[in-house]
């Protein structure tokens, strides 16, 4: 929210500058979009992923996407090209003390976010321009004396335009992935809906951002091999829990412990066991409907889970995430505190 102290000078600068106003309106558009860009070297990569090579590894890690805004590549393009006609209509654009500070902020901002989005060439062409503000600003600058003469309104109009042009030829050498905005929150907030499991059974925490980040970037296998692990994870815990003995630890080793204790009844049960029978067996009922639900989809014969296909629906890998939450908060609540 803007201080009200500045809202009277903010009116007065955009009221004598609309086109630049106009070019915040222009952003306004983008705001909602959500970008990542791959270095273009890695574009292969992703291609050889669609192909179904290696799908139990992870060819691409999401902290290698880098994520953007859409909204400030649209306001540095329109934000140049209004700077550039303003620069174009005064005859001495230093002397507007406003306009000059507003410059050199939006400069400062476009330099920042060439660092972040690795465009090295911008950012050298943004440096200068900075650098003729020094000289302009500081009486005390060596260069001081040349000013004059060096910084008439032609430079500086060339500089932004030699920004926005290479701005734009610069991005087109990145390789642009949109996240739609119903997938939004699946990115930015992983681990919502997730925090009563991801404190029960902390190393889950990785698998599940990995789960819900793949699930947003249409990576569906991914998404299901992060959930199976997520339950195989529990698995273990609750295996412990029971006395498991099979040195494969894992989903079949706990759920034969877990059969062989609902089948023999509630009055061979162990007194000292930490779970209750009722929970026992509303978990084993619920790990034998998942394991039949994936039979064509998971392999259990080694011991633990492995992803067997790599064409997965998002309809058919979001309920596998909404599955495996629901059997890990049903875990959670029934395993001692």
């Amino acid at each position: 929210m803007v201080n009200g102290d500045r809202l009277p000078l903010l009116r007065r600068f955009y009221a004598d500058r609309p086109h630049l106003l106009i070019a915040v309106w222009i952003s306004l558009a983008f705001g909602t979009r959500q970008i990542a860009h791959l270095p273009t070297e890695r574009v292969h990569l992703s291609l050889i992923a669609d192909c179904g090579e290696a799908v139990n590894r992870r060819l691409i890690t999401l902290l290698e996407i880098l994520q953007i805004n859409a909204h400030d590549y649209a306001q540095i393009v329109s934000f140049l090209q209004s700077a550039s006609n303003t620069v174009a209509q005064q005859e001495n654009f230093w002397d507007d003390a406003m306009f000059c500070a507003f410059l050199e902020n939006w400069l400062m901002r476009i330099e920042e976010i060439c660092d972040k989005d690795e465009l090295p060439v911008t950012k050298v062409l943004v440096i200068h321009v900075r650098g003729l503000f020094r000289i302009a600003a500081e009486e005390d600058h060596p260069l001081a004396p040349l000013a004059p003469g060096l910084l008439d309104k032609t430079l500086p109009f060339e500089y932004l335009e030699r920004i926005r042009l290479t701005l734009i030829d610069e991005l087109s050498t990145k390789f642009f992935f949109q996240l739609p905005n119903q997938k939004k929150q699946w990115f930015e907030a992983p681990k919502k809906g997730w925090e009563s499991i991801t404190e029960r059974f902390p190393d889950t925490l990785i698998d599940v951002e990995e789960m819900n980040k793949c699930f947003a970037l249409s990576r569906y296998t991914g998404a299901v091999f992060h959930s199976l692990l997520i339950v195989e994870a529990g698995l273990i815990r609750l295996g412990g829990l029971l006395g498991v003995t099979d040195p494969k630890v894992g989903w079949d080793a706990t759920c034969k412990r877990m059969q062989q204790l609902v089948t023999s009844g509630h009055n061979a049960f162990p007194k000292d066991s930490p779970i209750e029978f009722s929970a026992l067996e509303q978990i084993n009922q619920s790990a034998q409907a998942m394991k039949q639900a994936w039979r064509n989809k998971v392999n259990h014969a080694a011991g633990s889970l492995t992803v067997m296909r790599s064409d997965f629906a998002p309809d058919v890998a979001e309920e596998i995430i909404l599955g495996t939450r629901g059997f890990m908060r049903r875990l959670a609540n029934a395993l001692p505190k």
